[in-house]
């Protein structure tokens, strides 16, 4: 049985005592994410404990598209000289108590799965991640994400490259 369950942001849980290590995520997590949430403008889903209903971790996902000149050659292909439809992984945090178990891959595989269940009714090639620095980026590449040209921390996770993966 899993230990972990996935709820999307609600009013009930507490975020209060969530603490990813990043000031930013934790603030983000506590004070924004419902707003957004309710408003449509990025939905934000959780990670609990099955049994404490701890926040574990979240995600928070959202639209946008780019010009095609900013999609890495390797990806241009088949797609149309107009604006592509992306995701944007909005944040990613994980619990400092469970750090360096896997759940990040785990969080970000779910985002993916998720933005591609949507992109087949609505379209979309790939999940693009503004990284905070290069050391997140590194670890972004690992699941292959690949930057954009002229930005090294501006990264695009294409489905293409996931789906072969399943």
């Amino acid at each position: 049985m899993p230990k972990y369950i996935e709820e999307p942001l609600d009013k009930a849980h507490n975020r209060k005592n969530f603490d990813c290590g990043n000031e930013e995520l934790n603030t983000f997590l506590r004070c924004y994410a419902g707003q957004s949430h309710k408003k449509g403008t990025a939905k934000t889903y959780l990670t609990l404990d099955k049994e404490t209903k701890k926040i574990i971790g979240f995600y928070s996902i959202t639209l946008t598209s780019i010009e095609y000149n900013q999609i890495p050659k390797s990806f241009q292909k088949g797609l149309s000289r107009h604006q592509v439809p992306l995701f944007i992984l909005a944040r990613l945090g994980v619990d400092v108590s469970e750090q360096n178990k896997g759940i990040g891959g785990v969080l970000l595989y779910k985002a993916i799965e998720r933005c591609i269940k949507v992109s087949e009714e609505v379209g979309g090639i790939g999940l693009l991640i503004e990284a905070k620095d290069d050391d997140v980026a590194k670890w972004y590449s690992k699941f292959g994400a690949i930057s954009l040209p002229d930005k090294p921390l501006s990264l695009i996770l294409p489905f293409s490259t996931i789906k072969n993966i399943k």
